[in-house]
Protein backbone atom coordinates (compact mmCIF):
# COMPACT_ATOMS: atom_id res chain seq x y z
CA UNK A 1 0.00 0.00 0.00
CA UNK A 2 3.08 2.52 0.78
CA UNK A 3 4.80 1.77 -2.12
CA UNK A 4 1.53 2.36 -4.35
CA UNK A 5 0.71 5.53 -3.08
CA UNK A 6 4.19 6.48 -3.15
CA UNK A 7 4.43 5.45 -6.99
CA UNK A 8 0.99 7.65 -7.67
CA UNK A 9 2.14 10.36 -5.68
CA UNK A 10 5.97 11.51 -5.61
CA UNK A 11 6.36 12.12 -9.39
CA UNK A 12 3.87 14.18 -8.93
CA UNK A 13 5.78 16.19 -6.45
CA UNK A 14 8.92 16.05 -8.66
CA UNK A 15 6.90 17.10 -11.54
CA UNK A 16 5.26 20.07 -9.58
CA UNK A 17 8.66 21.35 -8.41
CA UNK A 18 9.64 21.34 -11.97
CA UNK A 19 6.90 23.38 -13.03
CA UNK A 20 7.36 25.61 -10.52
CA UNK A 21 11.44 26.17 -11.14
CA UNK A 22 9.91 26.73 -14.84
CA UNK A 23 7.75 29.30 -14.01
CA UNK A 24 10.04 31.09 -11.39
CA UNK A 25 12.79 31.39 -14.91
CA UNK A 26 9.99 33.06 -16.90
CA UNK A 27 9.64 35.34 -14.37
CA UNK A 28 12.76 36.09 -13.67
CA UNK A 29 13.79 36.35 -16.99
CA UNK A 30 10.61 39.05 -17.93
CA UNK A 31 12.12 40.58 -14.67
CA UNK A 32 15.67 40.97 -16.77
CA UNK A 33 14.24 42.57 -19.93
CA UNK A 34 15.08 46.03 -20.53
CA UNK A 35 12.91 49.12 -19.68
CA UNK A 36 10.66 50.25 -22.25
CA UNK A 37 12.59 53.41 -23.03
CA UNK A 38 10.39 57.14 -23.83
CA UNK A 39 8.14 57.13 -26.20
CA UNK A 40 8.36 59.11 -29.44
CA UNK A 41 5.21 60.67 -29.27
CA UNK A 42 3.25 62.00 -25.90
CA UNK A 43 -0.53 61.75 -27.01
CA UNK A 44 -3.03 62.66 -23.96
CA UNK A 45 -3.63 60.06 -21.40
CA UNK A 46 -6.45 60.33 -18.27
CA UNK A 47 -5.36 57.82 -15.62
CA UNK A 48 -8.52 56.60 -13.84
CA UNK A 49 -8.66 55.68 -10.14
CA UNK A 50 -11.34 53.84 -8.85
CA UNK A 51 -11.40 54.26 -4.77
CA UNK A 52 -13.19 52.60 -1.90
CA UNK A 53 -11.59 53.44 1.60
CA UNK A 54 -8.81 54.85 3.05
CA UNK A 55 -6.12 51.55 2.66
CA UNK A 56 -2.66 51.65 4.36
CA UNK A 57 -0.36 53.67 2.36
CA UNK A 58 -3.41 54.94 0.24
CA UNK A 59 -1.87 58.86 0.37
CA UNK A 60 1.61 57.72 -0.65
CA UNK A 61 0.02 55.34 -3.29
CA UNK A 62 -1.77 58.67 -4.99
CA UNK A 63 1.00 60.82 -4.80
CA UNK A 64 3.28 58.86 -6.95
CA UNK A 65 1.11 59.25 -9.87
CA UNK A 66 0.83 62.94 -9.33
CA UNK A 67 5.10 62.68 -9.47
CA UNK A 68 4.94 61.53 -13.26
CA UNK A 69 7.24 62.68 -15.71
CA UNK A 70 4.87 62.46 -18.63
CA UNK A 71 3.67 65.81 -19.94
CA UNK A 72 0.27 65.50 -21.09
CA UNK A 73 -2.03 63.79 -18.13
CA UNK A 74 -4.71 63.77 -16.10
CA UNK A 75 -6.30 62.22 -13.36
CA UNK A 76 -9.65 61.43 -12.19
CA UNK A 77 -10.34 59.87 -8.71
CA UNK A 78 -14.01 58.15 -8.03
CA UNK A 79 -15.55 57.35 -5.17
CA UNK A 80 -19.29 56.02 -4.79
CA UNK A 81 -20.10 58.24 -1.38
CA UNK A 82 -19.17 61.27 0.09
CA UNK A 83 -18.40 59.98 3.19
CA UNK A 84 -15.74 57.29 1.96
CA UNK A 85 -12.55 57.97 3.99
CA UNK A 86 -10.63 58.30 0.86
CA UNK A 87 -12.11 61.27 -0.12
CA UNK A 88 -10.45 63.09 2.33
CA UNK A 89 -7.20 61.58 1.68
CA UNK A 90 -7.58 62.39 -2.43
CA UNK A 91 -8.39 66.19 -1.38
CA UNK A 92 -5.15 66.27 0.48
CA UNK A 93 -2.75 64.81 -2.32
CA UNK A 94 -4.71 67.10 -4.97
CA UNK A 95 -4.08 70.13 -2.90
CA UNK A 96 -0.26 69.10 -2.36
CA UNK A 97 -0.08 68.74 -6.31
CA UNK A 98 -2.44 71.68 -8.19
CA UNK A 99 0.10 71.61 -10.90
CA UNK A 100 -1.14 68.67 -12.16
CA UNK A 101 -4.85 68.10 -13.60
CA UNK A 102 -7.16 66.26 -11.36
CA UNK A 103 -10.60 65.78 -10.63
CA UNK A 104 -12.46 64.23 -8.00
CA UNK A 105 -15.86 62.50 -9.00
CA UNK A 106 -18.27 62.17 -5.79
CA UNK A 107 -21.12 59.76 -6.15
CA UNK A 108 -23.07 58.14 -9.05
CA UNK A 109 -24.00 55.16 -9.95
CA UNK A 110 -23.96 53.56 -13.57
CA UNK A 111 -25.86 50.73 -12.55
CA UNK A 112 -23.63 47.67 -13.35
CA UNK A 113 -22.81 44.46 -11.55
CA UNK A 114 -18.57 44.89 -11.04
CA UNK A 115 -18.58 47.85 -8.27
CA UNK A 116 -14.76 48.89 -9.79
CA UNK A 117 -15.90 49.00 -13.19
CA UNK A 118 -19.13 50.79 -12.44
CA UNK A 119 -16.94 53.61 -10.36
CA UNK A 120 -14.62 53.53 -13.36
CA UNK A 121 -17.56 54.18 -15.73
CA UNK A 122 -18.43 57.50 -13.57
CA UNK A 123 -15.12 58.66 -13.82
CA UNK A 124 -14.31 57.87 -17.28
CA UNK A 125 -17.03 60.34 -18.59
CA UNK A 126 -14.69 63.43 -16.88
CA UNK A 127 -11.49 61.74 -18.74
CA UNK A 128 -10.25 63.47 -22.09
CA UNK A 129 -7.13 61.39 -22.77
CA UNK A 130 -6.36 59.44 -26.11
CA UNK A 131 -5.07 56.81 -23.62
CA UNK A 132 -6.65 55.24 -20.91
CA UNK A 133 -4.77 53.87 -17.56
CA UNK A 134 -6.63 51.90 -15.28
CA UNK A 135 -5.10 51.75 -12.13
CA UNK A 136 -5.92 50.28 -8.66
CA UNK A 137 -5.93 52.43 -5.41
CA UNK A 138 -3.15 50.09 -3.70
CA UNK A 139 -0.59 50.27 -6.93
CA UNK A 140 2.56 53.01 -6.28
CA UNK A 141 5.04 53.80 -8.88
CA UNK A 142 8.25 55.30 -9.61
CA UNK A 143 8.42 58.81 -11.56
CA UNK A 144 8.76 57.10 -15.08
CA UNK A 145 6.24 54.65 -14.76
CA UNK A 146 3.95 56.59 -17.40
CA UNK A 147 6.97 57.19 -20.46
CA UNK A 148 7.55 53.42 -20.14
CA UNK A 149 4.19 52.25 -20.33
CA UNK A 150 3.41 54.54 -23.42
CA UNK A 151 6.83 54.14 -25.22
CA UNK A 152 5.55 50.15 -25.17
CA UNK A 153 2.07 51.03 -26.68
CA UNK A 154 4.09 52.53 -29.63
CA UNK A 155 5.09 49.17 -30.76
CA UNK A 156 4.22 48.15 -33.44
CA UNK A 157 0.43 46.03 -33.37
CA UNK A 158 0.60 46.83 -29.05
CA UNK A 159 -2.78 47.77 -27.97
CA UNK A 160 -2.85 47.16 -24.46
CA UNK A 161 0.05 47.31 -22.01
CA UNK A 162 -0.16 45.93 -18.48
CA UNK A 163 2.16 45.83 -15.85
CA UNK A 164 4.14 43.48 -13.84
CA UNK A 165 3.80 43.91 -9.42
CA UNK A 166 5.66 43.00 -6.39
CA UNK A 167 3.81 42.51 -2.93
CA UNK A 168 4.88 44.50 -0.31
CA UNK A 169 3.49 44.63 3.17
CA UNK A 170 4.22 43.81 6.99
CA UNK A 171 2.19 42.69 9.80
CA UNK A 172 0.53 40.80 10.08
CA UNK A 173 0.49 36.59 8.65
CA UNK A 174 -1.67 37.20 6.16
CA UNK A 175 -0.22 40.53 4.70
CA UNK A 176 2.37 38.28 4.25
CA UNK A 177 1.09 35.25 2.64
CA UNK A 178 -1.32 37.70 0.33
CA UNK A 179 2.34 39.17 -0.71
CA UNK A 180 4.12 36.10 -1.28
CA UNK A 181 1.34 34.62 -3.30
CA UNK A 182 1.44 38.11 -5.44
CA UNK A 183 5.26 37.73 -5.93
CA UNK A 184 5.46 34.20 -6.58
CA UNK A 185 2.14 32.24 -8.03
CA UNK A 186 -0.02 34.97 -9.19
CA UNK A 187 2.98 36.96 -11.00
CA UNK A 188 4.83 33.80 -11.96
CA UNK A 189 1.57 32.60 -13.91
CA UNK A 190 1.20 36.25 -15.31
CA UNK A 191 4.53 35.94 -16.91
CA UNK A 192 4.24 31.91 -18.10
CA UNK A 193 1.07 32.51 -19.65
CA UNK A 194 2.96 35.40 -21.42
CA UNK A 195 5.83 33.71 -22.57
CA UNK A 196 5.13 30.15 -22.75
CA UNK A 197 1.50 29.39 -23.46
CA UNK A 198 1.40 33.01 -25.64
CA UNK A 199 -1.94 33.66 -24.00
CA UNK A 200 -3.97 36.07 -22.85
CA UNK A 201 -3.77 37.00 -19.24
CA UNK A 202 -4.12 40.71 -17.99
CA UNK A 203 -4.27 41.87 -14.06
CA UNK A 204 -5.79 44.91 -13.79
CA UNK A 205 -3.80 46.25 -11.23
CA UNK A 206 -1.73 48.69 -14.30
CA UNK A 207 -3.78 48.34 -17.48
CA UNK A 208 -2.97 51.17 -20.71
CA UNK A 209 -5.00 51.06 -24.05
CA UNK A 210 -6.16 53.29 -26.31
CA UNK A 211 -9.35 55.06 -25.59
CA UNK A 212 -10.89 53.60 -28.30
CA UNK A 213 -9.99 50.60 -28.38
CA UNK A 214 -12.25 50.62 -25.15
CA UNK A 215 -14.95 52.15 -26.84
CA UNK A 216 -15.21 49.39 -29.33
CA UNK A 217 -15.55 47.12 -27.36
CA UNK A 218 -18.72 48.49 -25.17
CA UNK A 219 -16.57 50.66 -22.59
CA UNK A 220 -17.13 49.77 -18.79
CA UNK A 221 -20.86 49.31 -19.44
CA UNK A 222 -19.74 46.12 -21.05
CA UNK A 223 -16.81 45.09 -19.06
CA UNK A 224 -19.60 45.82 -15.95
CA UNK A 225 -20.96 42.69 -16.67
CA UNK A 226 -17.98 40.55 -15.60
CA UNK A 227 -16.03 40.01 -12.30
CA UNK A 228 -12.92 39.76 -13.72
CA UNK A 229 -13.16 42.69 -15.97
CA UNK A 230 -9.70 43.07 -16.81
CA UNK A 231 -9.03 39.63 -18.18
CA UNK A 232 -12.61 40.04 -20.80
CA UNK A 233 -11.05 43.56 -21.36
CA UNK A 234 -7.73 41.44 -22.62
CA UNK A 235 -9.59 38.76 -24.57
CA UNK A 236 -11.81 41.73 -26.17
CA UNK A 237 -8.54 43.34 -27.79
CA UNK A 238 -7.19 40.08 -28.50
CA UNK A 239 -10.06 38.98 -30.73
CA UNK A 240 -9.99 42.31 -32.30
CA UNK A 241 -6.46 41.57 -33.35
CA UNK A 242 -4.13 43.93 -30.85
CA UNK A 243 -1.23 42.41 -29.51
CA UNK A 244 -1.16 42.18 -25.60
CA UNK A 245 2.38 43.32 -23.77
CA UNK A 246 3.58 42.72 -20.46
CA UNK A 247 5.75 45.57 -19.28
CA UNK A 248 8.97 45.66 -17.93
CA UNK A 249 8.13 48.30 -15.41
CA UNK A 250 7.50 46.58 -12.07
CA UNK A 251 4.55 48.12 -9.85
CA UNK A 252 4.39 48.42 -5.98
CA UNK A 253 0.81 46.13 -4.80
CA UNK A 254 1.05 47.62 -1.64
CA UNK A 255 -0.41 45.19 1.15
CA UNK A 256 -1.41 46.36 4.61
CA UNK A 257 -3.62 44.88 7.49
CA UNK A 258 -4.72 41.47 5.85
CA UNK A 259 -5.96 39.03 7.57
CA UNK A 260 -5.56 35.43 6.93
CA UNK A 261 -9.46 35.13 6.74
CA UNK A 262 -9.32 38.01 4.08
CA UNK A 263 -6.63 36.74 2.17
CA UNK A 264 -8.21 33.41 2.11
CA UNK A 265 -11.33 35.29 1.02
CA UNK A 266 -9.89 37.23 -2.05
CA UNK A 267 -7.82 34.24 -3.44
CA UNK A 268 -10.79 32.13 -3.37
CA UNK A 269 -12.29 35.06 -5.32
CA UNK A 270 -9.40 35.27 -7.75
CA UNK A 271 -9.66 31.29 -8.01
CA UNK A 272 -13.46 30.71 -8.75
CA UNK A 273 -12.26 33.26 -11.68
CA UNK A 274 -9.40 31.05 -13.17
CA UNK A 275 -11.88 28.44 -12.58
CA UNK A 276 -14.44 29.90 -14.79
CA UNK A 277 -12.08 31.26 -17.39
CA UNK A 278 -10.06 27.96 -18.13
CA UNK A 279 -11.17 24.57 -16.24
CA UNK A 280 -8.24 22.99 -18.07
CA UNK A 281 -5.54 25.80 -16.42
CA UNK A 282 -7.37 25.66 -13.22
CA UNK A 283 -6.99 21.61 -12.93
CA UNK A 284 -3.42 22.24 -13.62
CA UNK A 285 -3.22 24.50 -10.92
CA UNK A 286 -2.71 21.68 -8.18
CA UNK A 287 0.83 20.61 -9.86
CA UNK A 288 2.04 23.98 -8.83
CA UNK A 289 1.40 23.22 -5.40
CA UNK A 290 4.01 20.60 -4.86
CA UNK A 291 4.19 21.10 -1.05
CA UNK A 292 0.51 20.09 -0.53
CA UNK A 293 0.65 17.06 -2.67
CA UNK A 294 3.55 16.38 -0.33
CA UNK A 295 2.15 16.86 2.45
CA UNK A 296 -1.57 14.76 1.03
CA UNK A 297 1.18 11.92 0.54
CA UNK A 298 2.60 11.64 4.06
CA UNK A 299 -0.97 12.31 5.97
CA UNK A 300 -2.12 9.12 3.64
CA UNK A 301 1.07 6.99 4.12
CA UNK A 302 3.17 7.85 7.49
CA UNK A 303 6.52 7.31 6.69
CA UNK A 304 9.65 8.18 6.67
CA UNK A 305 10.05 8.07 3.08
CA UNK A 306 6.81 10.63 2.75
CA UNK A 307 8.11 12.85 5.56
CA UNK A 308 11.63 12.99 3.28
CA UNK A 309 9.58 14.06 0.58
CA UNK A 310 7.74 16.89 2.02
CA UNK A 311 11.10 18.15 3.43
CA UNK A 312 12.86 17.99 0.25
CA UNK A 313 9.67 19.64 -1.85
CA UNK A 314 9.66 22.56 1.24
CA UNK A 315 13.17 23.13 0.89
CA UNK A 316 12.82 23.66 -2.92
CA UNK A 317 9.97 25.74 -3.00
CA UNK A 318 11.24 28.43 0.04
CA UNK A 319 14.16 28.78 -2.22
CA UNK A 320 12.88 29.38 -5.24
CA UNK A 321 10.22 31.72 -3.89
CA UNK A 322 12.90 33.66 -2.06
CA UNK A 323 14.86 34.08 -5.26
CA UNK A 324 11.94 35.63 -6.72
CA UNK A 325 11.28 37.86 -3.77
CA UNK A 326 14.76 39.03 -3.77
CA UNK A 327 14.94 39.53 -7.38
CA UNK A 328 11.92 41.41 -6.49
CA UNK A 329 13.63 43.48 -3.95
CA UNK A 330 11.41 42.33 -0.95
CA UNK A 331 13.60 40.80 1.85
CA UNK A 332 12.38 38.42 4.43
CA UNK A 333 14.40 36.59 6.53
CA UNK A 334 15.20 33.74 5.21
CA UNK A 335 14.63 31.19 8.07
CA UNK A 336 10.88 32.68 7.86
CA UNK A 337 10.83 30.98 4.47
CA UNK A 338 9.46 27.09 5.14
CA UNK A 339 7.21 28.51 8.34
CA UNK A 340 5.50 31.12 5.64
CA UNK A 341 5.64 28.77 2.23
CA UNK A 342 4.27 25.77 4.42
CA UNK A 343 1.18 27.81 6.34
CA UNK A 344 0.25 29.62 2.64
CA UNK A 345 0.69 26.37 0.66
CA UNK A 346 -1.65 24.28 2.98
CA UNK A 347 -4.19 27.14 2.82
CA UNK A 348 -4.34 27.39 -0.54
CA UNK A 349 -4.29 23.44 -1.46
CA UNK A 350 -7.11 22.97 1.18
CA UNK A 351 -9.30 25.40 -0.67
CA UNK A 352 -8.49 24.33 -4.08
CA UNK A 353 -11.59 22.41 -4.60
CA UNK A 354 -14.16 25.23 -3.48
CA UNK A 355 -14.34 26.78 -6.59
CA UNK A 356 -15.22 23.10 -8.68
CA UNK A 357 -18.68 23.33 -6.48
CA UNK A 358 -19.35 26.95 -5.71
CA UNK A 359 -20.54 29.31 -8.35
CA UNK A 360 -21.17 32.44 -5.89
CA UNK A 361 -19.41 35.18 -4.72
CA UNK A 362 -19.76 37.95 -1.72
CA UNK A 363 -18.79 40.98 -2.84
CA UNK A 364 -19.07 43.70 -0.64
CA UNK A 365 -22.12 42.81 1.07
CA UNK A 366 -23.89 40.93 -2.31
CA UNK A 367 -23.71 37.58 -3.07
CA UNK A 368 -23.03 37.01 -6.87
CA UNK A 369 -23.25 34.24 -9.26
CA UNK A 370 -20.28 33.49 -11.32
CA UNK A 371 -21.34 32.29 -14.68
CA UNK A 372 -19.47 31.99 -18.55
CA UNK A 373 -15.98 33.79 -18.58
CA UNK A 374 -16.90 35.76 -15.03
CA UNK A 375 -20.46 37.49 -16.56
CA UNK A 376 -22.08 38.00 -13.15
CA UNK A 377 -25.29 37.37 -11.93
CA UNK A 378 -27.36 39.06 -8.96
CA UNK A 379 -28.15 35.86 -6.48
CA UNK A 380 -32.09 36.24 -4.69
CA UNK A 381 -31.89 36.96 -0.65
CA UNK A 382 -33.31 35.54 2.01
CA UNK A 383 -37.15 37.17 1.16
CA UNK A 384 -36.12 36.43 -3.02
CA UNK A 385 -35.43 40.00 -3.89
CA UNK A 386 -32.29 40.32 -5.66
CA UNK A 387 -29.25 42.43 -3.77
CA UNK A 388 -28.51 44.96 -6.03
CA UNK A 389 -25.73 47.75 -5.49
CA UNK A 390 -27.08 50.93 -3.66
CA UNK A 391 -27.56 54.33 -5.87
CA UNK A 392 -25.52 56.73 -3.82
CA UNK A 393 -27.48 59.85 -3.37
CA UNK A 394 -24.64 62.01 -4.54
CA UNK A 395 -24.59 61.92 -8.54
CA UNK A 396 -21.54 62.86 -9.76
CA UNK A 397 -20.29 65.76 -7.84
CA UNK A 398 -17.00 67.19 -9.07
CA UNK A 399 -13.87 68.40 -6.96
CA UNK A 400 -10.70 70.02 -7.98
CA UNK A 401 -9.67 72.71 -10.63
CA UNK A 402 -9.47 72.61 -14.56
CA UNK A 403 -8.88 68.71 -15.45
CA UNK A 404 -7.13 69.92 -18.85
CA UNK A 405 -3.51 68.53 -19.72
CA UNK A 406 -0.78 70.09 -20.17
CA UNK A 407 0.15 70.32 -23.86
Amino acid sequence: MESMELSILTPLIVLGLAAVLLMAAVQLRHLRQAPGGIPSSFPSLSVLKPLKGADPGLEENLASFFRQTYPRYQIVLGVAEENDPAVAVARHVMADHPHVPARLVVGGSAGVLNPKVGNLANIVRHAGGELILISDSNVRVSPGYLEELVAQLERPGVHLVSSPFRGIGRGSVGTACEALHLNTFVMGGVAAVHHLLRGVCVVGKSMLLHRADLEAMGGFAFLGRFLAEDQVCGQEVAAAGGRLVLSSHVVDNVVGGVSVRRFLSRHLRWAKIRWRMSRVGYLAELLLNPVFVATVQLAVVRTAAAAGALAAALLVKSAVDAAVERRLGVRRLLVLYPFLVFFKDLCVGLTWPVPLISRTVTWRGNRLRIGRRTELCPVAGPAGELEVFPVSPVAGRLDGGPAAMGA
